[in-house]
Formats: C-alpha cells, structure tokens, sequence
C-alpha cells in the first residue's frame, strides 16, 4: 500500500475517534420502536410521561436513548416554567408527576446499566475475536502460498473483521492501526497488481460517495436526533470502507465531513442553552449559594441544624434538577456551591462533637444524682429526706440532655429511687388513714348507743351513762376530715333528744357543747394548718434564701402548734365539766 493509502487510512482514523461508541446497529433495528417521530415539544408533562413508559417496553435502552433524554430535557423544562408561573401564587408543592417521572427513569437507568454491561461483554469478546484475526493477517503477511489463495484468505479475513461488533473504546484505535499496519504489509508482499486496485478504489468510491449522498439527505430531516443517530452509523460503514484512488480521497472524504458538519451543528445547538436560560440558570444556582452561606454555622441547637440539615439536601436535589451550564460557568457555579455545602457539614459535625461531650458530662452528673437518690430511698425520716429528694429534682431538671441511647436508661434508675421512697412514705401516712377510719366507726357504734338509749327511772343514773358515752365518744381519736362534721352532728342530735328530760343539764350540756364546738372546729383547722405548712417545706430547694423561709415556717408551726395545746385543754375542762 503507498502512502497516500497510508494518509487516507490515518485521516479516517481521526475521523472515527470522534465517533461515539455505541451500539449502532442494534439502535438502527429498534428505531422504528422507538416514539422518536413525535414531537416532545407539544406534548404535556403527563403526556411525556405516558410515552418514556411506552419507550421502556423497548428491548433495547440504547434504541431509546435519544428520545428518552428528549423527553427527560422537555418535562424538566415544563415543570421549571409551571414551578415559576406557581411562585407568584403561591408555594410550590411536591409534584406527584414528577415523582412517578423519576421512578420511570430509574428503571430506564437500571436497564441502560444491564444492557451496557452486556455489551461491554460482547466488546471484550469481540476484542479477542479481532485480536484472532489480526494473528491470522500477520500469518498471511509472512505466508509464501499461492497468490489467488493467499488473496482470498486475505478478503475473508476483512469480511470476517468487517462482523465483529464493537470493541472496548480504548482497544479501538490500537487494533485500528494493527489493521491497517498488516493491510498495508499484505498489499505490500503480494505486490497486488494495479487492476485489482483500481477496481477495489472503484468501488470504495461508489460506496462512499452513497453514503455523502445519504448523510447530505439527512439535512433535511426535521428530526434531529433521528439524523444525529443514522449519521454515526454512516461513520461507522465508512470506517469499514478501504481507500478510494489517491486524487480523490481528499475530495470525496470532505465531502462526507461538510454533510456530517451540518447534521452535528443541528443536534449541538438542540441541546445548547440560550444566552437567556444561561443567565437564568446561573442566576438561580447563585441564588442557593447564597441561601446555603448565608446560613448560621455557629448555632447551638439541635434541632436548628438537623432542619438546616433537610434545607441543604432539598437545595442539593433542586441544584440536580436545575441542569448543568455551560462548562465555564458550571465549574466556577459548582465550586462555589461545593464549598458552602463543605462548610456547613463541617460546623454540624464540630457541633455534634460538642454536644456529644456535653452528653457525656451531663451523663456523668445524672449518675451521681442517681447514687444519692439510691442512697436516700430507705430513709423512714420523712420529713428531712423529702426535702433532699425535692431538692435532687430539681437539681436534675438544671442538667442538660443526654444522649438518646443513655437518657431513658438513667432516668428510669432515679426515677425508680424516688418512687420507692414516695411509696414507702405513703404506705407510712396510710396507717395513720386506717386508724381514723377505726375511730369513725367506733364513734358511730356509740352514736348508735346514745340514740338506743332506755332510761330506767333513775334520773341521776341515767345521766351519768349519758355522760359516760359522750365521754367515751369525746376520748376517741381523730376520724376522716371529711366526715367528721356529719359525724358530730348525729352526735349532737342523739345527745340533745336524750338530754331533753334534764332541762337544767341539757341547757348547760348544749352550752358547753356549743363551745365545745367552737374549738373543735378551731382545733381541725389549725391542724390542716399545720399539715399544710409542714407539707410545703418538703418542696423547697437547699438553698441559703430557702432555708430561711423554712425556718420562718418552722416558727409559725410551733407558734401553732401552742395554740392547738391550749385548745386541747380548754375542751378538756369541757368535758370534766359535763362530767
């Protein structure tokens, strides 16, 4: 092979390199399956949706690669202008649409991954094939035989490498040159004469003339992406042309490139940004940089950053979503973008570091409350040890959190200390219910008595047994406060029918119960008094200014308690008089 062969072989080679690396062939078989003659454009965002579900029932992801990323490009640009013509109403809200859009192009995603992996199989596959064929044309370069056989040897091997797909991207332009390389040396040993050149030059131009006619009719299709997809199939056929006579390969290859030109400048500007979006688009990145720096790194709650949290990550999906701009713009865009997001994790990681040892700290003091609460829950000193356990309480309500993990755990161990002091102290005081409750009952079997009382003739007798049940009645403890009053009045009210015979001695039993009365009802109230006062010191932190008020308390107690001794004895001398 000469070297103007050899240029033409190299020029096409440069050529080819550009070529994406696809599946065209398998994509040419299943164009007319997919929906790639319809106009995107006019359709609504549920329209676009029903049609990428239709393309998925395709066999083949590469045969809808384009219309898929059409329609992806064209919903994306209508939700965009809904979500904007939204803002000047009202707040937008999550679109259900959209959501199922992006369930469908998940599964497109994951069939677009099976099927490359697929592929990427087969290349390698058919890598080791062309690396078969190559061995047999170096055999053929240092072969001897015949020249007819060694020729139709040489052709079946072309056609053989013509069938074997596609080969990994970055084996193509080594084996490429191997081709040729072994080509060239095959023309060279053969010596192949000039007749059979020319007619191999002959009809590599008519093929490849066919196929500037083809690429130049594509021009005027209306569909893009249709033409942009059959044009690199034409790459592909004139990669596995041989070379045309030498005065003309200069000429009918740029013929092929000016036809390829028009086709790659349409489908560039289908997917190129306007001057306009471009701005827009930079404009609205911008703007959640600045929502992102402008966020304050140095708060101290929690909750305010796991919200700023879910704020950066719906910034994150919107940023996706809004598209990448031009190269230029994009880098600078995402650089800036890149650093705010960087930042604002880094302070709520310092954040959390923080908190975790301040949860530890906190642990370690609610531990110590825990020991001192254990300590004190066997206490029967009512009084003193309530005091400490209010005054633990509320020192633990000044403690900060603990971790989540720590905190149900610790609080269960000093809330179970306090509750079994507290029930210990109530189950103490409930005894002291019992007995009121012996007391009312012993009070009205007496009433009971007095109102079945037979008098027997002797005045002076049966007024001393009158005398000896109201005693009896009087000497019984205290009952139930709630009682007591209605408890008194059938009292009373047996007492004066049976007193009613002795005028003169009922005149000064009423008397003297009425006074009795009087006291009686002085005495409960100063008891509930002091109850109450004595109660509400149990609720008072150990402080200096607490302490105080308790030993005011403390006073106004003994003071009452006096008051409640002189009441005692005045009812007592009551009761001797009565007697």
């Amino acid at each position: 092979m000469d070297q103007d062969l050899k240029k033409d072989e190299q020029t096409l080679e440069e050529n080819v390199q550009s070529v994406e690396n696809k599946n065209v062939a398998e994509a040419k078989k299943s164009e007319d399956e997919a929906v790639a003659t319809v106009n995107f454009n006019a359709m609504e965002r549920g329209e676009l949706l029903e049609a990428a579900k239709e393309l998925l029932k395709n066999p083949s992801a590469l045969a809808i690669k384009e219309s898929i990323e059409s329609i992806k490009q064209t919903f994306y640009r209508k939700l965009k202008a809904e979500n904007s013509a939204k803002k000047e109403v009202a707040e937008t809200v999550p679109d259900a649409l959209e959501t199922e859009f992006k369930a469908v192009l998940a599964q497109y995603k994951e069939k677009k991954a099976a099927e490359n992996k697929i592929l990427e199989e087969e290349k390698w596959k058919n890598y080791e094939l062309k690396k078969q064929v190559l061995d047999e044309l170096e055999k053929l370069t240092e072969s001897s035989d015949d020249l007819s056989e060694t020729v139709n040897a040489f052709r079946k091997l072309q056609q053989e490498w013509k069938q074997i797909g596609q080969v990994p991207q970055e084996k193509v332009t080594p084996l490429w040159k191997l081709y040729s390389q072994y080509q060239e040396r095959f023309y060279d040993l053969i010596k192949i004469n000039n007749e059979l050149r020319d007619y191999d030059f002959k009809k590599n131009l008519e093929l490849k003339t066919n196929l500037c006619e083809v690429a130049e009719r594509l021009a005027s299709e209306e569909d893009v992406l249709i033409a942009f997809k059959t044009l690199q199939g034409l790459h592909e056929e004139w990669r596995e042309i041989g070379p045309v006579a030498r005065d003309l390969r200069e000429e009918i290859w740029q013929r092929f490139k000016d036809a390829s030109k028009v086709i790659n400048k349409k489908h560039q500007a289908l997917f190129q940004l306007s001057k306009e979006e471009e701005e827009a688009l930079i404009k609205e990145k911008e703007a959640i940089c600045d929502k992102i720096e402008a966020m304050d790194l140095t708060q101290k709650s929690h909750k305010k950053w796991e919200n700023n949290t879910k704020v950066i990550i719906e910034l994150q999906n919107k940023w996706k979503e809004i598209g990448a701009a031009s190269n230029k713009n994009e880098r600078k865009l995402y650089k800036r973008f890149r650093s705010a997001c960087d930042a604002f994790f880094k302070a709520k990681s310092e954040f959390f570091k923080t908190i975790k040892k301040e949860f530890a700290a906190n642990l370690e003091k609610k531990k110590e409350l825990c020991e001192i609460a254990e300590s004190l829950k066997d206490s029967t000193d009512w009084k003193e040890t309530t005091e400490k356990f209010v005054a633990l309480q509320k020192e633990w309500k000044t403690i900060g959190a603990t971790s989540k993990k720590q905190s149900d755990a610790v609080w269960q161990r000093f809330v179970t200390a306090c509750d079994y002091f507290f029930d210990q102290k109530d189950k103490n005081f409930s005894g002291k219910k019992t007995e009121e409750i012996e007391n009312f009952n012993r009070k009205r079997e007496i009433i009971a008595k007095i109102e079945a009382f037979e008098r027997t003739g002797d005045d002076a007798a049966d007024l001393a047994a009158l005398k000896a049940l109201s005693a009896e009645y009087n000497a019984i403890g205290h009952v139930p406060f709630k009682k007591k009053d209605a408890l008194f009045k059938a009292f009373k009210k047996a007492t004066d029918l049976q007193f009613e015979a002795f005028q003169k001695i009922k005149n000064d039993v009423k008397k003297a119960s009425a006074e009795r009365n009087k006291l009686m009802k002085e005495y409960t109230t100063l008891r509930n008094e002091i109850a109450t006062y004595e109660n509400n010191i149990g609720f008072f932190a150990a402080s200096k200014k607490a302490k105080n008020m308790v030993e005011e308390m403390n006073k106004k107690i003994d003071a009452l308690k006096e008051k409640l001794a002189d009441i005692e004895k005045k009812i007592q001398e009551i009761d001797n008089s009565i007697d």
